[in-house]
C-alpha cells in the first residue's frame, strides 16, 4: 500500500515502523503497526493520477512534489490476517488513513557500518512479512558496498513477497517454504544452518524479522557459530510512543532496565541484549 506522506516519508529511516488507523471505522479501536518497506518520491505521468492525490491530501504544492526526488510515498508491505487488514485491502486510491510514522529505533546505518565492513558478508533472514523491514538496510548496505545475501521463508511461494525490489541491489539469495512448492522444503533456518556450517571460516553479521520462533532459531544458530545478530522484533502494541507499556520485552539489565519498550528503544536490537527465553503464564 503506498500513501502520500512526504513529511514522514522524507523523515524515514530502515527498519522503523508506522501505526495504521482506519478513519472511517470506529470499531477497529487499535492502530495497527507496520514495518515501513519502502520509501519513493512521487512520479506521476497521468493527470488524473496526480489531481487524485492533490485532492487526497489538498495540496497546493502536488505539481512541485511531482518533480522532485525527494522521498514523497511510503510504502507498506501487509497480509491480512484480520479484520483491521481486511478492510485496509478494500481501501481505494484517494481515501485517507490515519498514520503515525515513522516511529521506533531501527536499523540505523551508524550503529552496524562498522561491523558490517568488518564482515565478509552480511545474511538478512525474514520470515514472511518480516521481509518488509529490511528492504532498507539493505539498500543502505549496498550503498555502502557491503556484500549480502539473503535467506527468505514463508509457507507457501504466494508468502515470498517483494523479491524483485532485493534482486535489483544483485545480492544472492536462499529461498524456502514449508510446503517446499519454491526452494528448500522446510524452515529458512535450516539453509541458514548449513551455510554458516558450510563457511565456518568466515565473520557474518545477521540481520534478521520475523515471527518470534524464527527469530530465536536464528540467533541461536548466531550465537553457537560466533557472529553478532540483529533482530527487528514484533510485538502487540496499544500506542507506540512508549506509555502504555504494552511491548516490552525482557532484555539483559537490572530493576527497570530490565524490559525495554518494541516501540521506542526498538523494535531492532542486538540479538546479545534480549533475553529469549519466552514468559508464559503459570498453570493454574
Amino acid at each position: 500500500m503506498s500513501l502520500y506522506s512526504p513529511r514522514q516519508a522524507h523523515a524515514t529511516r530502515a527498519g522503523q515502523f508506522a501505526m495504521i488507523r482506519l478513519v472511517d471505522h470506529s470499531d477497529v479501536l487499535l492502530r495497527r503497526p507496520m514495518s515501513i518497506y519502502d520509501v519513493k518520491p512521487l512520479t506521476v505521468n497521468d493527470p488524473a493520477t496526480l489531481s487524485t492525490w492533490e485532492h487526497a491530501s489538498s495540496l497546493s504544492d502536488a505539481s512541485g512534489a511531482s518533480a522532485s526526488n525527494s522521498p514523497a510515498i511510503l510504502q507498506l508491505l501487509y497480509k491480512v490476517v484480520g479484520r483491521g487488514t481486511r478492510l485496509m485491502a478494500r481501501l481505494k486510491r484517494g481515501e485517507q488513513l490515519g498514520l503515525l510514522a515513522p516511529l521506533g529505533h531501527g536499523f540505523f546505518l551508524e550503529e552496524y557500518l562498522e561491523e558490517a565492513r568488518r564482515a565478509d558478508e552480511v545474511l538478512h533472514v525474514a520470515g514472511g512479512i518480516g521481509i518488509a523491514a529490511l528492504l532498507l538496510p539493505a539498500r543502505d548496505l549496498a550503498k555502502a558496498g557491503a556484500r549480502q545475501r539473503l535467506f527468505f521463508g514463508g509457507r507457501t511461494k504466494q508468502d515470498l513477497v517483494g523479491l524483485d525490489e532485493f534482486r535489483k541491489l544483485a545480492m544472492p539469495e536462499v529461498l524456502a517454504t514449508e510446503n517446499g512448492s519454491d526452494g528448500y522444503r522446510g524452515y529458512v533456518t535450516k539453509p541458514l544452518e548449513q551455510y554458516l556450517e558450510q563457511h565456518r571460516d568466515k565473520k557474518f553479521l545477521l540481520m534478521v524479522c520475523g515471527p518470534w520462533a524464527m527469530l530465536h532459531a536464528s540467533v541461536e544458530l548466531a550465537r553457537r557459530y560466533g557472529h553478532r545478530c540483529l533482530v527487528s522484533m514484533e510485538n502487540r502494541m496499544g500506542c507506540a510512543l512508549g506509555v502504555c507499556l504494552g511491548c516490552c520485552i525482557p532484555v539483559q539489565g537490572t530493576g527497570h532496565g530490565s524490559y525495554q519498550r518494541v516501540c521506542t528503544e526498538g523494535p531492532v536490537f542486538w540479538a546479545e541484549k534480549v533475553i529469549w527465553n519466552r514468559e508464559e503464564l503459570p498453570k493454574t
